[in-house]
C-alpha cells in the first residue's frame, strides 16, 4: 500500500494479471446464472403484474413495469443466444498470426495522466517497461503539466508529451492531440494505473493481422479484490465481472462490444478519417467504437484478463465515474446518428440494453417499495405473507447465487455499491433529461487530489458533481427512512385495525434489508 498523505485512504497498488487470473473470465458459466435469473425475473413479473392489476387504481404501474420488462427480454434474449468465447480459436489464431523480428508492426503504447500520484505512475511504468513486444514506443500524455511526471518519463526512457492547449475536450482532447505526433501501424491505450502483462501486444496484435476489417480489439479492465482495499474498491472491482465475463462476451457474438478505452489496441488506418478517437469531452472510447463500427469497421473483444487496475476508493469518486459511464450510454442512443447507423438491429439492441440497464435501476429505487406502500394505504386485506416469495428468488439471486457464480470476492460489498450506481444513474439521467450534465472530472479524482496536496498538479475537482453526490446522498437517506416511517406508521394502524400481524413481517423484512445495503451509501464515504 501507498499512503498519499491525505484524507484519502491509502492505495493499494496493483501487479498484472497472474497466469490464473488471466483467463479468469474465458469461461462464462451464464447458462445457471441466466436460468435462475430468469426464474427470479418470472417471479417478480408475476407479482407485479397481480399487483398492477388488482384494482383500476394500479393500472398506471403497468407503464413502469413494462418497461423494465422490456429491458429485461432483450437482455435475457441477447444472453441466451450468446456464445461463449473460443479460446482455442484465439491460440490458433495467435500462433499462425503471430509477429517476428522484422515482421512486426510498429505500436504506440500511450499513457494518458492527469494529476494522479506519481506513486501509482511509476508502478504503470515499471509494468509497460517489461512489455516483451519488440517494436514498440511509449508515450506519456501528461495533461496535468507535471515535471516531475515529466522526469518518471524520461527515467523510463518514455516519450513524453504536454500538448498545448491543456483541458480542451479533457482525454479525448489529449489522446487527440497524441494521434498528431505518433505514427505506428497500431495504438495501444492504458489508463494511469493499469498494469499490463509483458505479452500484452502478443495476445492481441494477432487478432489486427487476422481480421484486416478490425478496428480495435478490447480485452477487460480488471480489477483484483483484496482485504487491504476500502469497500468501495472491493465493491465496485468485483461489480465489473459480470460485465468483463458474460456481457461483453455476449455483445461479441453480435459484434457489438464496447470499447472501454483503456487495455485495447486500435488499428490507426481504422481512425486516420476522423484524426483519431472520438471528438467528445466524456465516455469517448464508447463513441470511438460505435463510429468505428459505423464507418463499417470491426471491434472485437477478447475475454483475457492481460492488466489489472485500480477501481475508485471512495464513494464520491466511484459515483462520478458510474455518472460518466451512464452519460456516455445516453448521449450516445439519443445522438440521431445512432439510430440511422449502419448497424444490424441486434447490434443496437446490444447498445440499447444498456442504456435501459441505467434507467431500469434507477428507476427501481422508487419502484420496488411502492407496491408494498400502496398495498398498506389502499388494500391491506390482500397483504399476505406468503406474496413475498414473489421477491425471494431474486433476493436469493443476489446474495447467493451471485456468489456461487462469482471468481471473484462477490459479498454485501457489491450489493452496497450498487445502491451508489443507482442515484448515480438517477443523477445521469436527470441531467440528461434537464441538459444540466456536469463537466466530465476523472473516476480518480480524490486520488488527483491527493496529489495535489503533495504538490502535485492536479485537474480541478467539479463543484457541481461533488454536490450531485452529496444531494444524492440527501434523497436516499428521504427517501429511504422516509418509505421505514411510512411502512412502520401504516402496519401500525392496521394491525390496531386487527389485521393479523404475521401478514406484515416480509415487508419489514424487506425493508430493514433495504435500510442496510442502502447504510454504507448514506453514512460512509470511504
Amino acid at each position: 500500500m501507498v499512503d498519499v498523505g491525505s484524507d484519502s485512504p491509502p492505495i493499494v497498488l496493483p501487479y498484472p494479471p497472474t497466469a490464473d487470473e488471466k483467463y479468469q473470465y474465458v469461461h462464462t458459466n451464464r447458462i445457471p446464472l441466466y436460468i435462475f435469473g430468469t426464474f427470479s425475473f418470472l417471479s417478480i413479473s408475476a407479482g407485479m403484474w397481480l399487483f398492477s392489476l388488482s384494482t383500476p387504481d394500479f393500472y398506471w404501474f403497468i407503464v413502469f413495469g413494462f418497461f423494465v420488462e422490456f429491458h429485461m427480454m432483450i437482455a435475457y434474449a441477447v444472453g441466451y443466444t450468446g456464445k461463449d468465447y473460443d479460446l482455442d480459436k484465439h491460440k490458433e489464431v495467435v500462433q499462425t498470426y503471430a509477429t517476428s523480428p522484422g515482421d512486426d508492426p510498429s505500436v504506440d503504447v500511450l499513457l494518458p495522466c492527469c494529476g494522479e500520484p506519481i506513486e501509482v505512475l511509476e508502478n504503470t511504468y515499471k509494468y509497460v517497461s517489461k512489455l516483451t513486444y519488440t517494436n514498440y514506443l511509449v508515450h506519456v500524455l501528461d495533461d496535468g503539466g507535471s515535471d516531475a511526471v515529466k522526469s518518471l518519463a524520461a527515467a523510463y526512457g518514455f516519450n513524453y508529451i504536454r500538448r498545448p492547449n491543456r483541458g480542451y475536450l479533457k482525454k479525448a482532447g489529449n489522446l487527440r492531440y497524441a494521434f498528431t505526433v505518433t505514427s505506428g501501424d497500431f495504438f495501444v491505450i492504458f489508463d494511469a494505473d493499469f498494469c499490463p502483462r509483458h505479452d500484452f501486444v502478443q495476445e492481441m496484435i494477432p487478432h489486427m493481422r487476422h481480421e484486416t476489417d478490425t478496428a480495435i480489439v478490447q480485452s477487460p479492465q480488471f480489477f483484483r479484490p483484496c482485504p487491504d482495499q476500502t469497500w468501495i474498491e472491493q465493491g465496485g472491482s468485483a461489480t465489473q465481472e459480470l460485465f468483463y465475463r458474460i456481457i461483453q462476451v455476449n455483445r461479441n457474438r453480435w459484434g457489438a462490444p464496447i470499447c472501454v478505452g483503456s487495455n485495447a489496441i486500435y488499428r490507426r488506418s481504422a481512425l486516420e478519417a476522423v484524426g483519431g478517437t472520438a471528438e467528445i469531452g466524456h465516455s469517448e472510447d464508447v463513441h470511438t467504437g460505435f463510429y468505428a463500427m459505423g464507418r463499417g469497421w470491426r471491434v472485437r473483444y477478447v475475454p483475457l484478463c492481460l492488466a489489472c487496475g485500480i477501481s475508485p476508493d471512495t464513494a464520491k469518486a466511484y459515483f462520478s465515474q458510474q455518472m460518466r459511464w451512464c452519460s456516455g450510454s445516453t448521449t450516445l442512443l439519443t445522438n440521431p446518428e445512432f439510430w440511422t447507423s449502419k448497424l444490424t438491429l441486434i447490434q443496437k439492441m446490444c447498445f440499447l440494453t444498456g442504456m435501459l440497464y441505467y434507467s431500469a435501476a434507477a428507476m427501481s429505487i422508487f419502484l420496488n417499495p411502492l407496491p408494498g406502500l400502496l398495498m398498506l394505504v389502499f388494500k391491506p386485506q390482500h397483504i399476505i405473507f406468503y406474496n413475498f416469495f414473489f421477491v425471494l428468488p431474486a433476493v436469493l439471486d443476489n446474495i447467493i447465487i451471485f456468489r456461487l457464480w462469482s471468481r471473484q470476492r462477490f459479498n454485501f460489498n457489491c450489493i452496497h455499491v450498487f445502491v451508489i450506481q443507482q442515484y448515480a444513474y438517477l443523477m445521469a439521467i436527470k441531467d440528461k433529461i434537464f441538459g444540466t450534465t456536469a463537466a466530465w472530472v476523472p473516476s480518480g479524482d480524490n486520488k488527483a487530489q491527493a496529489s495535489k496536496e503533495a504538490g502535485a498538479p492536479a485537474v480541478k475537482s467539479s463543484k457541481g458533481k461533488n454536490n450531485k453526490y452529496r444531494n444524492s446522498r440527501i434523497l436516499c437517506a428521504i427517501w429511504v427512512y422516509g418509505v421505514t416511517g411510512a411502512i412502520i406508521g401504516l402496519t401500525t394502524l392496521r394491525l390496531v385495525q386487527g389485521y393479523h400481524w404475521w401478514n406484515f413481517i416480509p415487508m419489514l423484512l424487506l425493508d430493514s434489508y433495504n435500510i442496510f445495503v442502502t447504510f454504507h451509501f448514506i453514512w460512509f464515504t470511504r
